[in-house]
């Protein structure tokens, strides 16, 4: 690269070599997005974040009310908490990093239909109303996705799943989509 007058001045070399690093991170994102089945609206959009509450943003209240929970409600009912951890672990496996962009829907209409029978073999158990309020949301969620392919379902599966995996396991992590009854006095 030269200089004249006070100007860099590019030659036909640093033209070819800025084109061809230019190129290559375009190939190589595009690449990227399509391999991991991603969507770039995802990561410029935050929008499905949707109202979650992170952990730094509960208060010492909400705190308690979720250990409340998970000694009362998570004890009483381990077997169900065994259940969705699983079904949790499922959906994080098969939405989570842009897979909800791509469903393998056999693979989730095949995981509603065992989520449907369980709950219905498990509810007859269950005193808990907001518990069984949240179990019956699922359960119309789940035969959603029979009706039709619509990934709503299954990103509203995952949120209830994940909420309750909060509620009645020790499932680390705070971030709460507040769509449970059995978590609706956490804030």
């Amino acid at each position: 690269m030269g200089e004249t007058k006070g100007k860099f001045k590019m030659g036909w070399f640093g033209w070819t070599f800025i084109s061809v690093i230019t190129i290559t991170i375009i190939i190589s994102s595009l690449f990227f997005f399509n391999v991991f089945q991603l969507d770039m609206s995802t990561i410029f959009n935050d929008e499905t974040r949707g109202n979650t509450i992170d952990e730094k943003d509960l208060t010492e209240e909400g705190r308690e009310e979720v250990e409340r929970v998970r000694s009362t409600i998570g004890q009483e009912h381990a077997e169900i908490g065994q259940f969705v951890s699983s079904v949790h672990d499922f959906y994080n496996k098969t939405t989570g990093y842009g897979g909800i962009n791509n469903l393998d829907w056999d693979e989730q209409k095949e995981q509603s239909e065992y989520v449907i029978n369980t709950i219905e073999d498990m509810k007859t158990d269950i005193s808990d109303e907001a518990l069984i309020a949240d179990l019956e949301s699922i359960v119309t969620l789940a035969q959603g996705t029979f009706e039709e392919e619509d990934s709503s379902n299954v990103r509203y599966l995952h949120r209830y799943f994940h909420d309750l995996d909060i509620a009645l396991n020790a499932y680390s992590s705070y971030d709460l989509w507040n769509v449970t009854e059995t978590l609706k006095h956490v804030e």
